[in-house]
């Protein structure tokens, strides 16, 4: 279903935010150095465009070959229904 992956992807992104406050958190502790920690949250967010650009990428494709189906269903439905009915649906 379109809403739970929507749900899901918003749901990693949230973590992703999460995740990198902690970073950022831990970065006045000394555990490593202003520059360790800067490149872990660099590879998060790679991690992180990585996903959203594939999850946008399928989402795209799912998307185009929906609307080109539902496209030939309703040019299909309008060749079979008379006139005078047509006339009434919003283009």
């Amino acid at each position: 279903m379109k809403a739970d992956s929507f749900g899901e992807i918003f749901l990693w992104n949230r973590e992703m935010d999460c995740l990198i406050r902690v970073l950022q958190r831990r970065e006045s502790s000394g555990i490593l150095s202003k520059h360790e920690m800067r490149v872990y949250w660099v590879q998060l967010e790679e991690v992180r465009a990585r996903l959203n650009a594939d999850f946008a990428g399928r989402t795209a494709t799912s998307e185009r070959a929906d609307q080109s189906r539902l496209k030939r269903q309703r040019t299909a439905w309008e060749r079979k229904t008379p006139e005078s009915n047509q006339k009434d649906l919003p283009q």
